[in-house]
């Protein structure tokens, strides 16, 4: 959850827009949020919220702190410090500072993903972060007990990701962790057996393969590689962890359009559209739970949310309409009825 304020904005404004986010949020259905890019503004605009709460908030909130890459070392290390000290400071359990997020690369759409062979128009760019400059970053995070979150879109930055983790774990050794990548939109067959090896999650939207935004991303690609995107099912044969979520604000938030995605892999836009690789889409049940359960796995969260069961928090949407019953187009037509978030009913409708 992102409000990309600047800094010409006052703190009125920006818990006033946080306390706005909250609210969409809530009457869509949600209880949990991960920020994956906070910086010192956001923070503290949530810690605000925290303190106005009397120690809670309206839902969930686990947060990365953004580190960005410099042409030091010593400086990239010293984000991850600051990092560190935060989570120690902002610990839980309903806003935690969590760890870092890393971009190694950027987008299919504009060809700025890392790929490993060029793009159908002939451009082949470098990564964000290469491996020699991530590795000291991911062993750092690691040794501190920070999740690392790497967005990775391209096969080659996923590559690169997997890489820098299994360099941390030489370094550091044997431990419990719970690292993620984002997106992972054409990583190869080799890289998913890699990442359910290292016990990464993989952290993918299914908005990201609606068929309305899909002819562009076919086109950069232009190749066999188009026809691997977003390998959701792979990943759980793999016997990784596969976790759902929106990627808002660059995607829209609302959960049960999809949803709808991720079991039918048509368009929540058009659904006349013909379906975006119909061989990836995910039963229903399945899709939920990578939502929820896994969701929440993601965040370290499993012994609190993401399941309805004695002793975890009364976190529940009821619909207008069962989509069990009456079909996955119920998911583009349902109205959420009542949010409850740790037992707290939020009425939506």
């Amino acid at each position: 959850m992102r409000t990309f304020l600047d800094s010409t904005v006052t703190d009125d404004e920006r818990d006033a827009a946080l306390a706005a986010t909250f609210a969409h949020y809530l009457a869509a259905g949600v209880t949990g949020a991960v920020d994956m890019g906070l910086d010192s503004a956001d923070l503290s605009a949530l810690e605000r919220a925290l303190a106005a709460g009397d120690g809670t908030l309206p839902l969930r909130i686990a947060g990365h702190w953004l580190v960005n890459r410099t042409a030091s070392t010593a400086d990239n290390v010293a984000q991850v410090h600051e990092a560190a000290e935060l989570s120690r400071r902002v610990p839980g359990p309903w806003l935690r500072v969590t760890g870092i997020k890393i971009l190694v690369d950027g987008v299919i759409d504009s060809c700025t993903a890392a790929m490993k062979e060029p793009y159908a128009n002939g451009s082949h760019p470098e990564p964000i972060w290469d491996l020699e400059s991530l590795a000291p970053v991911v062993a750092a995070a690691d040794a501190a007990g920070l999740q690392v979150a790497m967005h990775a879109i391209g096969d080659q930055a996923s590559d690169i990701a997997l890489s820098a983790l299994e360099h941390a774990i030489e370094v550091n050794g044997p431990r419990d962790r719970r690292h993620r990548i984002e997106h992972l939109e054409t990583v190869t067959e080799a890289n998913v057996a890699r990442l359910a090896g290292l016990g990464v999650v993989a952290s993918m939207q299914p908005v990201h393969a609606d068929p309305a935004i899909a002819d562009n991303w076919r086109a950069m690609l232009g190749d066999h590689r188009a026809d691997r995107g977003f390998p959701w099912p792979e990943f759980t044969t793999a016997g990784a962890t596969l976790a759902f979520g929106s990627d808002a604000p660059t995607a829209p938030y609302p959960p049960l359009p999809n949803m709808y995605v991720a079991t039918t892999r048509r368009s929540a836009c058009d659904p006349a559209l013909a379906p975006n690789l119909p061989d990836y889409a995910l039963p229903l049940a399945e899709a939920m739970a990578h939502a929820t359960r896994d969701a929440a796995y993601s965040c370290r969260w499993e012994g609190v949310t993401g399941r309805l069961v004695a002793g975890h928090a009364a976190d529940f949407v009821v619909l207008d309409s069962d989509p069990f019953t009456v079909g996955a187009d119920a998911l583009l037509t349902a109205k959420v009825r009542t949010t409850v978030s740790a037992g707290r009913e939020y009425h939506a409708g």
